[in-house]
């Protein structure tokens, strides 16, 4: 029962963050010429990896700092 909760709270939030990654990306990187499904699929491919990285980096106890994590994602994303 636990497990299934936690599944649930995680789609939830997976929800509520790419709603503000896909603002966040819209506002940061104007897109010229990435629209229609270029731009929404590069949008559902970023989120799901920052939010796996983060999710992760909880489960694991949070064993790298901030920034480390947060240079990580600054790598991958470039």
């Amino acid at each position: 029962m636990f497990n299934k909760i936690a599944r649930d709270y995680t789609g939830l939030i997976y929800q509520i963050f790419k709603n503000n990654i896909t603002q966040f990306y819209g506002e940061l990187i104007p897109f010229p010429n990435w629209t229609g499904a270029k731009r929404n699929y590069w949008i559902h491919f970023m989120s799901a990896g920052v939010f796996e990285i983060w999710m992760t980096w909880i489960k694991n106890g949070q064993q790298e700092t901030i920034e480390e994590i947060s240079s990580l994602i600054r790598l991958f994303h470039k």
